[in-house]
């Protein structure tokens, strides 16, 4: 049966195997690492984060290595000769710091090597010679100028990422590569001023990313030459301003620019600025796709700025920025943006790292900034106008995290296709509305805006939202008055809903009354005691959240509503963890509908309830709860449970008194039977009873020299007698109270060598209690002890047990004299040899 057992386990783990389609385990050439293979012949290896010192040989079917995060410090020629097959080296974060071409003989296949966070600063011109197939290179963070060294890259290479200085050095030769990362945010990077002629080595470069290189000034052909440039970042830059910027922007028609990034060229702590026609005036000219604009402190921009941008723009990143009213709000009208991210505005910000010293005079604009009367809580829709402003394709607007301060009154919006629109943490304190109208949107988030107010015709501008977060809010204080379900009734299409931590009490029964679509409602954090509202009529209803509210129990028409749901969608599951839940004779009905219910209970082992003893009961097993709560809730159950209880510690008391008054002979017989048990499995019956020792002498350690000295050269050696004694008689690797039981039952007497010693010796006395119950039970209580009084004892000394054996029985005194030491000896050796 077990053989079948492990059988089904070793079929299920193969399955398992099979399934996940791949084995992760420990490499069999090295235990640091760990190899993963998809079925297939190749092996993928990871040895990062193991304090390697050396690399591994690796078995020639491994296709990548991981060896990033060690302590390595070279690679050994000729050591990868034999993986003509490895397309993948990770070599990041080690201590590399010598590059020679024979370190790379055999990576014919090599396609990416990564050697970032090193310490390379030598290298050969031929070192990458033999990687002819190389196509991904990332050697930043390394101390190292490859054009002083006259290194001579792969004509494979088609995405480089190194440090670059451009006082020092200049880039290398690499005709076809594609992409250039020289950004400072994850390397170093100095380029002070961008000439023609920086990049002339790189002319067919698609994806140039040179931000944080500390740039000041860019002249004119500086990128006109680069034909096929498609991505440009130049952000970080923060002396380069917006007035650098017109000469970035300036050669961009010459090229197939979609993507141009100027994140942070305005330094934090400088004044707001404005946005000029000429400083993106040329992008008119392009067909670029994505502006990303962030961090700039832009204020203002200029009137018709936004008409001249090209229509090719469908993306738009501004966030953290310092915007005010003025018309360029309208110019976004004709603009064909499908996405714009406006977060962050007006956030303070800390500035953690040293700002950039700029080179060239402050040509900033802020004499231009137009200062509106009005603070920037104080937002454009103060303003009497009426229409917002949205451009006809935008689908995605993200303006979350302003902390604008406003209530949303009604206006008109003109038509529209926006489908997604997050307006989280900000403070719209009041929404009024309706805004006409947002007939295409399916996600809508005003969470975390601190709002005590939904007027019932507010939600009527978004007919087709599918999913709502409206949680972190204060509609606790106008939900529950919505006894029609007014303010949700023009939401039909809704699936999700979040009404978390809203500090609601309840929520009326047709609150959800036209939201048949539901299928998850996340009511979590609020202030509920019971469900009252409508939901028979969800049936795509699959998960309720009701959890860390103030619910004691489900009455019996809520687990009815609940019930119904499930028989609608057997998937239906709730939360209910984080309440405080009882326990009690009054909710035994919730507590066993919770024990026999089908519906899935989220979270078992975050669930407790209060039992009527004030203690928390973990509910991950409520049909136990329900049990014991039947018991305890019986008109008879205190009189039964106190029975039954008193009749426990009455039969405990009993055995245990029993139990103590035979305890010497309970543990006689164990190690008796014990001995007897091993004796027959030794093949060594005893038939005839036949004692192996004339007598078993039992004395304290510290008497060891009268035993030695005395005894055993008197009855042993004169008297021809065979004694036992523990020190060398007892079995080595045995138990000291089984030697003592067999050495007791195997000799015909036992001689106590008694002395205050012996009185305080805990083995002494289970020796004596052992003879004692051996004479009683096993010998027909024949008297087999013999007491040899080493020194004079009062009667006082002696315990109870002994002090009865000396009373009723003969005892003998060792004499101090040579007389009496023949006597002595005499009268001993007569009655052991009896």
């Amino acid at each position: 049966m077990v053989i079948k057992q492990l059988f089904r386990l070793l079929v299920c783990f193969c399955l398992t195997i099979g399934i996940s389609g791949h084995l992760n385990t420990k490499c069999s050439f090295s235990h640091a690492c760990r190899c993963v293979t998809s079925g297939k012949k190749y092996v993928e290896v990871d040895c990062s984060h193991s304090k390697l010192k050396n690399i591994p040989k690796l078995p020639r079917n491994v296709s990548s290595v991981d060896l990033s995060n060690n302590d390595i410090h070279k690679i050994p020629e000729h050591h990868f000769k034999d993986n003509d097959i490895l397309t993948e080296i990770n070599l990041s974060v080690n201590r590399l710091h010598t590059l020679m071409k024979e370190m790379f003989l055999g990576l014919k296949s090599l396609g990416k090597l990564n050697m970032n966070n090193n310490n390379i600063t030598e290298t050969t011109k031929d070192a990458f010679s033999y990687l002819q197939r190389l196509s991904y290179l990332d050697a930043k963070k390394n101390n190292i100028s490859w054009s002083n060294h006259n290194v001579t890259f792969p004509q494979s290479l088609l995405t480089l990422k190194i440090d670059y200085n451009a006082s020092h050095e200049n880039l290398p030769e690499i005709p076809h590569l594609e992409t250039l990362d020289i950004s400072g945010s994850s390397g170093d990077c100095y380029i002070h001023t961008v000439k023609p002629d920086t990049f002339r080595s790189v002319p067919k470069i698609y994806e140039l990313d040179m931000s944080a290189c500390k740039v000041n000034y860019v002249h004119n052909g500086s990128f006109s030459f680069m034909r096929n440039l498609s991505t440009l970042d130049v952000s970080f830059n923060t002396c380069l301003r917006f007035d650098g910027l017109e000469n970035v922007t300036v050669d961009l028609p010459f090229t197939s620019i979609k993507i141009l990034k100027f994140n942070k060229i305005h330094k934090t702590f400088q004044m707001n600025t404005k946005i000029l026609k000429q400083h993106l005036l040329h992008l008119n000219y392009t067909n670029v796709e994505e502006l990303h604009g962030d961090s700039n402190r832009i204020q203002l921009i200029e009137e018709g700025t936004i008409q001249q941008l090209p229509t090719s723009i469908r993306k738009l990143f501004v966030s953290d920025n310092e915007f005010s009213y003025g018309q360029y709000v309208f110019d976004f009208i004709t603009m064909q943006i499908e996405f714009v991210n406006a977060s962050f505005l007006f956030s303070s910000r800390g500035n953690k790292e040293r700002e950039e010293k700029c080179l060239r005079p402050d040509e900033s604009y802020c004499n231009q900034v137009y200062k509106p009367n009005y603070t920037n809580e104080e937002t454009m829709f103060r303003f009497t106008w009426r229409v917002l402003p949205i451009p006809g394709k935008l689908k995605t607007i993200i303006y979350k995290n302003c902390f604008l301060r406003y209530e949303i009154p009604q206006y008109t919006v003109l038509t529209n296709v926006v489908e997604y629109i997050d307006m989280s943490y900000n403070i719209f304190y009041s929404w009024i509305g309706p805004l006409l109208t947002f007939g295409h949107v399916y996600f809508l988030d005003f969470s975390n805006n601190i709002c005590s107010n939904v007027s019932k015709v507010f939600f009527k501008s978004f007919p087709n939202v599918t999913t709502l977060f409206i949680q972190n809010n204060l509609l606790g204080f106008v939900l529950p008055d919505d006894t029609k379900g007014e303010i949700m009734q023009h939401m039909p299409a809704l699936q999700i809903i979040n009404l978390a931590e809203n500090r609601i009490p309840s929520l009326p029964f047709n609150f959800f009354k036209s939201q048949a679509n539901l299928k998850h409602i996340k009511l979590g954090g609020n202030m509920l005691d019971n469900i009252i509202f409508q939901m028979n009529h969800m049936k795509q209803l699959s998960n309720l959240d009701i959890s860390n509210n103030r619910i004691s129990s489900l009455d019996e028409n809520a687990r009815g509503r609940l019930e119904e749901v499930y028989n609608m969608k057997n998937n239906f599951s709730i939360d209910i963890s984080g309440n405080p839940l009882k326990c009690s004779c009054d909710t035994i009905e919730f507590v066993k509908w919770m024990s026999t219910t089908k519906i899935k209970i989220q979270n078992k082992h975050k669930t407790t309830c209060l039992n009527s003893h004030g203690h928390q009961v973990l509910l991950l097993k409520p049909n136990r709860v329900f049990e014991k709560l039947q018991m305890e809730c019986s008109s008879y159950a205190a009189v039964i449970v106190g029975i039954v209880a008193s009749l426990v510690v009455f039969l405990f008391v009993l055995i245990w008194g029993i139990c103590y008054r035979n305890r010497w002979r309970l543990r006689y017989m164990y190690y008796m039977v014990k001995n007897k048990y091993q004796v027959q499995h030794k093949g060594n019956p005893d038939n005839e009873r036949q004692y192996e020792y004339d007598a078993f002498i039992s004395y304290d350690n510290n008497d060891r020299f009268f035993v030695h000295d005395k005894i055993l050269p008197c009855l042993e050696r004169e008297a021809g007698l065979k004694l036992c004694i523990h020190r060398r008689d007892f079995l080595p690797g045995n138990e000291i109270a089984g030697n003592i039981t067999s050495a007791i039952h195997n000799s015909r007497n036992v001689v106590i060598v008694m002395s205050h010693n012996y009185l305080d010796s805990y083995w002494c006395m289970f020796e004596y209690n052992m003879a004692k119950v051996e004479s009683i039970y096993s010998r027909n209580k024949e008297n087999i002890l013999f007491l040899v009084f080493l020194e004079q004892m009062s009667p006082k000394d002696l315990p109870m047990m002994v002090l009865e054996l000396v009373q009723s029985h003969s005892y003998i005194e060792y004499p101090n004299d040579e007389f009496g030491d023949t006597v002595f000896w005499n009268k001993l050796r007569e009655v052991l040899s009896q």
